[in-house]
């Protein structure tokens, strides 16, 4: 799926991070359009699988569907990393419990996703405005800001679900996972704004997770 260009901000930094002290091969990427983070294997690409609405990827899916089934066997695989993506589905709950599936028990889960109560985006909802994360669905790019239009002029529909650390957890909670470990990005506005390392995940413009498959 096209999508806007991805600034190397913090949360790029921190879900790199993340991705370095607990990918183990074979790395499922789910959402890898506009940046993937595949060159974090290279050397070994082969043992790093895209998946994705439409190419570039490995294996094309059409995520956002109610009764989704991931084409891979149940446990089969170790690390799975999912950014940006679970605020564009009308079920993102399904995508989390098949990710549940199909990663063995151990299995990790790297995933980061918008923060619409974040330190900035409160600001603008004090003085009456949408923050530019905020959900707008299939609206025109003018009313619903995470929306956008392909050279052609088709709109590409935004985020559709909104998060916060809260019901991250609860989302991640009830597919089965333990959160492990809950990071933010700091305050992005069009640039980063302050680091991550002084923002707590709660406050920042980016939550970033990773959330382990129990072995029981």
């Amino acid at each position: 799926m096209e999508r806007h260009i991805v600034k190397r901000t913090h949360r790029i930094i921190v879900t790199e991070e993340l991705i370095r002290e607990n990918a183990v091969e074979p790395v499922l990427e789910i959402g890898a359009g506009d940046y993937s983070f595949r060159y974090l294997m290279a050397g070994d690409e082969a043992k790093w699988l895209t998946v994705d609405f439409s190419p570039p990827c490995d294996v094309q899916v059409n995520l956002n569907d109610e009764k989704l089934k991931l084409p891979f066997e149940s446990s089969s695989l170790t690390t799975v990393v999912c950014t940006e993506v679970l605020e564009h589905l009308l079920w993102p709950q399904q995508l989390v419990s098949e990710v549940y599936r199909i990663l063995a028990p151990g299995g990790k889960f790297v995933l980061s996703v918008p923060n619409c109560v974040s330190l900035s985006y409160r600001v603008a909802w004090m003085l009456g405005r949408l923050p530019s994360c905020a959900s707008g669905g299939n609206l025109p790019p003018e009313l619903g800001s995470t929306a956008y239009r392909k050279p052609n002029g088709e709109i590409i529909g935004g985020h559709v679900v909104d998060f916060n650390c809260s019901r991250m957890v609860g989302l991640l909670n009830g597919a089965g996972f333990e959160v492990e470990k809950m990071r933010g990005s700091g305050i992005i506005w069009h640039r980063q704004i302050l680091p991550y390392w002084m923002v707590p995940a709660s406050f920042a413009s980016n939550i970033i997770c990773l959330a382990v498959k129990s072995r029981k």
